[in-house]
């Protein structure tokens, strides 16, 4: 049985880690080209949520919040590796359809630009029912 080297596996751990980090900031960082922010997070900011950025999902390491402006997103500090809070603009949001899993309320949020996907739950979405409404949303 022939002998694989050590450093074959090196390599292949180094790329893989180095591909996993590009697709873990890739739509985040697109989101922040537009919606970076460096205000503080709203009153009703909920931490440790599960939710969709993209291709991404991140469990319970995603902090949420609602005001009249949009959606405040951070990252958890510890898994942040340097990602930028974003607030998202409720005018940037094209479309809302329910993304239901299991016994979980969720609803699929479709941006205007980038073309970027979020799926939060509805409780989250909740305290924002009048500034949906105001961009003609109607609450599902």
């Amino acid at each position: 049985m022939p002998h694989t080297p050590e450093w074959i596996y090196i390599v292949f751990l180094t790329f893989s880690t180095i591909v996993m980090i590009f697709l873990f900031r890739h739509d985040w960082n697109r989101l922040a080209k537009l919606y970076s922010t460096q205000e503080a997070p709203p009153q009703n900011f909920c931490r440790m949520q599960s939710g969709s950025v993209g291709l991404v999902y991140y469990k319970g390491t995603l902090n949420v919040g609602t005001n009249s402006q949009g959606i405040y997103l951070s990252i958890f500090p510890l898994f942040s590796l340097g990602l930028t809070p974003l607030l998202i603009p409720w005018s940037a949001i094209r479309k809302i359809e329910p993304a239901n899993q299991l016994f979980i309320e969720r609803f699929r949020l479709y941006l205007n630009s980038p073309k970027v996907k979020l799926v939060l739950s509805k409780d989250i979405l909740e305290p924002a029912k009048e500034f949906l409404a105001t961009q003609g949303f109607e609450w599902i």
